[in-house]
């Protein structure tokens, strides 16, 4: 049986080429490929600054240091995200404060980070999840009102817009990720943005091991350099975005499509700030009591899926250094145990996504 998986990572023949020829060249590490990457990522998502590391975990470890954030600071979070954003915090000493999302759109909203908000907090970091941006101008006013640094993770949303602009040039600070399964990918790799030109010197120098200029090391810094390989990667795959954002918004018609009249799944909203949805995952809603029979009998029948990331607070790293339990954040563990991420990637084609509906019918049917 052929498995329909649920992300695949798309490379091509001018892919191979690129990266070929900056082996060739002899030049692999950091260099002009970077530099050009970084320009045309700028470009493509309206940043004044577009700075290159080794992945996205580095990225906000970085921007986090480059804030001054360290022990007894705090950094308001969602739980329900990739357990990166809040170990990043944690690498400085400093304590993440996991919060709620909103049972709809899986994102965080200013009032449920105002309400974590304390003396100690020092920075706040909206994740845009599966993809979808979260509301920036409240968000951002929110910030601005407290006089708080917003941080925003947008690990999954690139070529998202918000309100007719591209995420990467709404907030002052962002950051991505170039992961295999994500819109564009270079195997590993991120992207800070920034609109401040202190601030961004000020992460250039930190995410090279300290350094102004050569051996010249004014600050304890890390090794987040990208590689002039993964940059030729990237500037590829960056000149694909508006074909595979399209693409995936094509894939997202079909499932509604197939699944508007599903009794027992829930299917994704898409708020009016929301112009453009990258659709990192496609994630839909079925009762809790039978989500893991339903995800089981998908497996059966050849579709792979993804249950999203458990939430932060309730891994046992968290449970056993913070005290935590599921409980704590009760929408999000509730909300959470509803979901069930379908395929979705270039190239799934409409007789695929007509399948992956109509067995996602047939188990919901079969379990309830």
């Amino acid at each position: 049986m052929d498995i329909i998986p649920v992300a695949n990572v798309v490379t091509t023949e001018e892919d191979a080429r690129a990266v070929y020829e900056v082996v060739k060249s002899g030049w692999i590490s950091k260099g002009k490929k970077v530099d050009a990457f970084e320009a045309d990522f700028a470009r493509v998502v309206g940043a004044r600054h577009a700075i290159a590391v080794s992945n996205g975990t580095a990225a906000l470890h970085v921007i986090l240091a480059a804030l001054g954030i360290g022990p007894g600071d705090e950094v308001v979070l969602p739980s329900l995200t990739f357990i990166s954003t809040a170990n990043a915090v944690l690498y400085l000493g400093a304590t993440p404060v996991l919060v709620e999302c909103a049972p709809d759109t899986y994102n965080v909203t200013p009032e449920i980070l105002e309400a974590a908000v304390t003396p100690r907090t020092k920075a706040l970091v909206p994740v845009d999840m599966n993809g979808m941006p979260v509301d920036y101008n409240a968000v951002l006013a929110l910030g601005e009102r407290l006089g708080i640094p917003v941080v925003s993770d947008s690990a999954e949303s690139l070529g998202a817009s918000y309100k007719g602009r591209r995420i990467g040039g709404v907030s002052p600070i962002g950051f991505f990720s170039f992961f295999p399964n994500k819109t564009v990918t270079t195997g590993e790799g991120g992207m800070i943005t920034c609109s401040d030109d202190a601030f961004a010197e000020r992460c250039r120098v930190l995410l090279n091991q300290g350094q102004e200029g050569r051996y010249n090391h004014v600050a304890l810094g890390f090794n987040y350099r990208m590689t002039d390989i993964a940059a030729a990667l990237g500037i590829v795959q960056l000149s694909r975005l508006d074909s595979i954002v399209a693409e995936k918004n094509n894939i997202v018609a079909a499932y509604r499509e197939f699944l508007a009249d599903a009794p027992g799944v829930s299917l994704p909203v898409e708020p009016a700030y929301v112009t453009q949805h990258s659709w990192y995952m496609f994630a839909v809603q079925v009762d809790e009591a039978i989500r893991d029979a339903v995800v089981a009998h998908l497996k059966d029948k050849g579709v792979d899926t993804r249950l999203s990331f458990p939430p932060i607070h309730n891994q046992p790293y968290y449970r056993e250094r913070f005290g935590s339990k599921a409980e704590d954040l009760p929408v999000t563990w509730r909300t959470w145990r509803r979901l069930i991420n379908l395929p979705i990637w270039p190239g799934l084609t409409r007789e695929q996504i007509a399948y992956v509906a109509a067995t996602l019918k047939e188990a919901v049917a079969a379990c309830s």
